[in-house]
Parts: structure tokens; sequence; C-alpha cells
């Protein structure tokens, strides 16, 4: 089996699981996702449509602004709502609503918007609003990276089905959530969670030492000293 790349996901589910990562990275076969993955992808929505709105009023103030997130669609906003609790539930509900009518192998109740719900506002309020998408400078989000690492190590060649030789070096890909600007010009990557903190392969809990040497952000921080 020939890896020409690999991404932090399929790092771990090769961790958690050989033939896993092989039926998923190799075969191409999709399971369904967990209603806790449905769940944090609604919350995800609701901060990444916020970081959006918020660099659109970065780069051109008008009295009325409109973004586009897909796939939950436009939503049009003043600088004034991009910062009123409304306008978070306006987000939350679209994101709920979508969500729950098309992950259909996954049955929501009242309980599980709540829990969005909290998880939404917990993270906005967190210190005085320090991960507030509207309270940051954004510099992107959602972007992608595609970087191959120009190591001795990382060159590969092998010889395809078709008998031609195929050469190159070892990638990373990836999304990165949001990264952001601080005051002093630092540039800092943020990626949202809404599990436990745990490593799921293993079960153990992730203390400082082990996010020290944690696969995705050790592939967020090589990824974003190239860009």
């Amino acid at each position: 089996m020939i890896t020409t790349y690999f991404r932090s996901s399929s790092l771990n589910n090769w961790k958690y699981c050989e033939l896993q990562y092989f039926m998923t990275y190799v075969l191409g076969h999709q399971t369904p996702s967990g209603k806790k993955a449905d769940l944090g992808t609604i919350t995800h929505a609701v901060f990444e449509t916020l970081a959006i709105c918020k660099k659109r009023t970065q780069l051109n103030k008008r009295n009325t602004m409109k973004v586009t997130q897909e796939p939950l669609g436009d939503f049009s906003f003043t600088e004034k709502e991009l910062f009123s609790d409304a306008f978070v539930y306006s987000i939350l509900n679209r994101s709920y609503d979508y969500y729950r009518n098309n992950c259909t192998h996954n049955t929501f109740t009242d309980s599980d918007y709540s829990f969005c719900e909290k998880m939404v506002w917990d993270t906005l309020s967190y210190n005085s609003g320090r991960f507030d998408p509207s309270n940051r400078k954004v510099i992107d989000t959602e972007p992608h990276f595609d970087i191959p690492i120009n190591e001795p190590w990382a060159k590969f060649s092998f010889t395809g089905p078709d008998g031609k030789e195929i050469s190159g070096n070892l990638a990373i890909k990836g999304t990165i959530d949001l990264v952001t600007e601080l005051p002093d010009g630092t540039i800092e990557v943020i990626d949202w969670k809404t599990g436990q903190r745990l490593d799921w392969a293993t079960g153990e809990k992730k203390d400082y030492d082990k996010l020290m040497k944690n696969t995705q952000l050790l592939l967020y921080h090589y990824a974003i000293s190239k860009f």
C-alpha cells in the first residue's frame, strides 16, 4: 500500500484501526457520521459564519453587509447585529435545522439542540470572549493546505498500475478552521472542538504534554509556517 499524502484524521484513524484506515482512505468507503460528529458540525458552522461575517466587516463596511456560508446560504447583517445574541441564534437555528433535515441517519432531540446551544455560548463567552470570532482580526476561514514535505525521507517512487513511474514527495493535506492575527502580530490558529479532551484512539486524557505532541496541532504548525 503506497501512501502519497496524509491528514491528521487519517493518521489518527490508522492509530485507532488499521483496517478502518484501509477501508476509508484506500477503498474510499465512507461510513455515516455519528450524532456527536453532526452536533460538532452544527456548532462549528456558527463559529465559521461569525468569522466570515467579521472578515467581511474588515474588508468593506457598509450599512448592510451580506455573506454566503455554504451550505447554510446567505446572511445579511449590520456591524451592530454581528455582536448581538439574536444574530448568533439566527445562525444556530439555521445550522441546526439544516443538519437535522439532511443528516437523516441520526435522530435529533431537544437535548441535542441544548447541547449545541451550550457549546456555542460556552465558547463565545470563554475568557471574556477571547475566542469569539467577532472579537478577533480574521485572516482566513477554512483555508485548505496541500504541502509537500521537502525532505529526503519524504521522497517516494513506485510503478503505477499502467506501468509508468510515479515519483514525488509525501504531502500533508488539511483544512484549518480559523486563522487570526493578535494585536502584537502573532498568527494564531484556532480549531473548534466540542468533544471531550480525550484521545479517541486510546481513551487517554489530553494533557499539556500530549497536546505538545498532538498530530493535528503539529501538522497545522508546519502548514502555517509555510504560508
